[in-house]
C-alpha cells in the first residue's frame, strides 16, 4: 500500500458506534480510500486504561470490526496511546503494551500505531536515568514493538511534537525531531499535522523541511474538520489549502473530522475527490485540477439524498410483537376548516439548503461566501445607523443613504429568512440520524441569525424593543457561552480572528467649554435624543430640552 488515505477517529468525546464505523468502511470503498486509524481519545483502553485487556464483549465487536474494514479493503489501523503514565524504562510496561497489542493482533489485525500526543513533555526520574531525552525514551519503545510484532508493514509513530509550532527552536533544529529521524528504525512511519495542531494551509515547502529532518516522508494527521475543541462549530466545508502536489511528498493523508459522525459526508467525501486528483499510471503520474468548491457541490448532491432515507443505521422504534396492541393512528386525511388553523407543511430539503448551511458552518479559518456576505451586510447596517431617518417615509429625511440602508437590510433580512426556511426544511427530513447529529448546531446559527434579524429591524425603526429586551434580566438564550464565554470576553484579544476585528487604538479626545457656535449642533442632537426616546412621537408640549438648557 503505497499511500494510506482515509480516516483517523481520534478526536476526544464521545466515540463512534461499531455500525457507524461499518458505514465508514462502506464509504471509504465507494469513493477509493484505503484506511482507517482507530484512535479515539476517549476510548479508555486505548489511551488512559491502556495497560487493560479488552473484555470478551469488547473483543468481539473489535474482531468483527476489523473483519468488516477487510472485507471493504480498508486497511484497519489499531492505535494505543501510553504516553500518559508509562515508564518507559521499566520492563514490566514494556511486557505489558506487548501483551495488549499482541490481544489486539489475535483479533486479526495487522497494522499498527504507538500515539504520544497529547501529553507532558516530561520523563519521570526513572527514566530520566535510563534515556538521554523522551524522544530517546519514545523512540526506544516504539521500535521495540516494531520487532516483537515482525516489523508489520504499516506501523505509525505520533511524535509528541507533532506539528511546526511544537518544535523549538524550529523544525530543523528541532533536538526532539532530529532523534526521531536519526533513530526511529526507517519503515516506522511518523504522522505530522501540519504547520499548526489545526493548520490553515499545508505546503510543499513546509513537508520537504520535516521530511528532511525525519528523513522519511510523513503521514499527515489532518484536523482542518476537527471540532472537538469547540462545541458550538462544525466544519461543512471542502477539504483545501493542501496542493494536488503533495501527494507524491506523503505518505499518507488522513483526516480527523467532526466528533459528529453524519457530518463528516463532505469532509470525507471532498479528500476522496482531492486524492483522486493526482494518480499513478505506470510510469506517467497524472494530475487533475482539484476545485474545491466543486468538490464540495458534488459532495452536498451526494449528500442531499442521504437525508430522504429513512433510518439507514437501524436506530429508529423497536419493533412490536405479534401480540402488542397497536397504537391508534391519527386521521391523516385531516383538512382544516376555513377558520381552523392550516396544517402545518414543510417542503422538501434542497441542494441550495445544503449550500447554505456549509456556508454557515465552512472551516476553522474561514466562512462561506453566503456567511461572510450576511456578517458584512450586519456590520455594515449596524456601522450606518446613524444615516436612517426616524420617521421612515418622511421626505425630509429620506436621503439617498436611508435609502441604501433599508434596502440592504430588505435584502439582510431575505438571507434571514433563507436560514430559518433552511432550519424547517432541515428539521422536516426522514434521515433523523443525520438530523440528531446537526440539530444543536442549526438551532444555534437559527437563534443567532433571528436575534440579528430582530436588531437590524429595530435600528431601522420597524420594531422597538419589547419589554423582555429591555430589561437587564434576558433570557439564557439572549447571551451565550456560560463562564467560558464570560471568560473570553474578559481577555484583550477575544475574537482577534474574527472578520471584523479591530485593533486597539487609544483615542485622545479633547474638552473644551461650550460656546455659542456649538448651539446649533447642540440643538439637534438633542432632538434626536429626544425623537428617539419617544420613537418619532412629537415631544411633551413645553418641556424643556437638551438644548434649551
Amino acid at each position: 500500500m503505497s499511500f494510506l488515505s482515509g480516516v483517523v477517529e481520534g478526536f476526544y468525546g464521545r466515540p463512534w458506534t461499531m455500525e457507524q464505523r461499518r458505514e465508514l468502511f462502506r464509504r471509504e470503498q465507494k469513493w477509493g480510500l484505503n484506511a482507517y486509524l482507530y484512535a479515539p481519545k476517549d476510548d479508555h483502553k486505548h489511551r488512559m486504561y491502556w495497560r487493560d485487556l479488552y473484555t470478551p464483549q469488547e473483543a468481539g465487536e473489535l474482531q468483527n470490526l476489523i473483519a468488516s474494514a477487510n472485507e471493504h479493503h480498508v486497511e484497519f489501523i489499531y492505535a494505543i496511546s501510553p504516553g500518559l503514565d508509562i515508564t518507559f524504562s521499566n520492563p514490566k510496561e514494556m511486557a505489558t503494551l506487548k501483551r495488549k497489542i499482541e490481544q489486539v493482533w489475535g483479533f486479526g489485525c495487522r497494522s499498527f500505531a504507538v500515539l504520544f500526543d497529547d501529553i507532558e513533555p516530561e520523563m519521570c526520574p526513572a527514566d530520566k536515568d535510563a534515556f538521554s531525552s523522551l524522544a530517546s525514551a519514545q523512540v526506544h519503545m516504539t521500535n521495540e514493538l516494531y520487532k516483537h510484532l515482525r516489523k508489520p508493514k504499516i506501523f505509525l509513530f505520533c511524535p509528541t511534537d507533532y506539528c511546526e509550532t511544537f518544535c523549538t527552536p524550529s523544525v530543523a533544529q528541532s533536538p526532539y525531531l532530529l532523534t526521531v529521524g536519526e533513530k526511529l528504525y526507517p519503515e516506522i512511519d511518523v504522522l505530522w499535522t501540519g504547520p499548526k495542531v489545526v493548520s490553515k494551509v499545508i505546503s510543499v515547502e513546509s513537508i520537504e523541511e520535516v521530511t528532511q529532518v525525519i528523513k522519511r516522508a510523513p503521514v499527515i494527521w489532518d484536523n482542518i474538520h476537527a471540532n472537538d475543541y469547540d462545541p458550538q462549530r462544525m466544519m461543512l466545508g471542502p477539504f483545501k489549502d493542501r496542493p494536488v502536489e503533495l501527494i507524491p511528498k506523503l505518505r499518507g493523508m488522513l483526516t480527523n473530522p467532526n466528533c459528529e459522525f453524519e457530518l463528516n459526508f463532505v469532509a470525507i467525501h471532498t479528500l476522496a475527490t482531492w486524492c483522486q486528483s493526482y494518480s499513478h499510471g505506470g510510469n506517467n503520474r497524472i494530475v487533475k485540477d482539484y476545485i474545491p468548491q466543486e468538490a464540495l457541490q458534488l459532495a452536498l448532491s451526494e449528500w442531499l439524498v442521504e437525508f430522504s432515507v429513512q433510518d439507514p443505521l437501524g436506530g429508529g422504534q423497536p419493533k412490536r410483537g405479534a401480540d402488542e396492541e397497536v397504537p391508534m393512528q391519527t386521521d391523516a386525511c385531516y383538512v382544516p376548516g376555513p377558520r381552523d388553523k392550516l396544517l402545518f407543511t414543510a417542503e422538501p430539503l434542497t441542494l441550495d439548503d445544503l449550500i447554505l448551511l456549509s456556508d454557515l458552518f465552512y472551516l476553522p479559518y474561514e466562512h462561506g461566501p453566503t456567511a461572510l456576505k450576511m456578517l458584512q451586510e450586519l456590520h455594515w447596517l449596524k456601522s450606518n445607523s446613524n444615516s436612517v431617518g426616524f420617521v421612515p417615509g418622511s421626505s425630509d429625511r429620506n436621503t439617498g443613504k436611508d435609502t441604501e440602508w433599508r434596502a440592504r437590510a430588505e435584502e439582510f433580512d431575505k438571507m434571514c429568512e433563507a436560514v430559518v426556511q433552511m432550519f424547517n426544511r432541515l428539521s422536516n427530513v426522514s434521515n433523523r440520524q443525520i438530523l440528531y447529529d446537526l440539530y444543536n448546531f442549526i438551532c444555534d446559527i437559527k437563534s443567532g441569525v433571528t436575534m440579528a434579524r430582530d436588531f437590524v429591524k429595530t435600528i431601522g425603526r420597524q420594531t422597538t424593543l419589547s419589554d423582555q429586551q429591555k430589561i437587564d434580566d434576558p433570557e439564557p438564550w439572549g447571551f451565550r457561552g456560560g463562564v467560558s464565554g464570560e471568560f473570553q470576553r474578559m481577555l484583550p484579544n477575544h475574537g482577534y480572528k474574527d472578520v471584523f476585528h479591530h485593533s486597539f487604538r487609544p483615542k485622545a479626545y479633547i474638552i473644551r467649554p461650550y460656546t455659542q457656535s456649538d448651539q446649533s449642533a447642540v440643538q439637534q442632537i438633542s432632538q434626536e435624543v429626544m425623537c428617539e426616546e419617544t420613537h418619532g412621537s412629537p415631544a411633551t408640549k413645553g418641556a424643556m430640552s437638551l438644548g434649551d438648557r
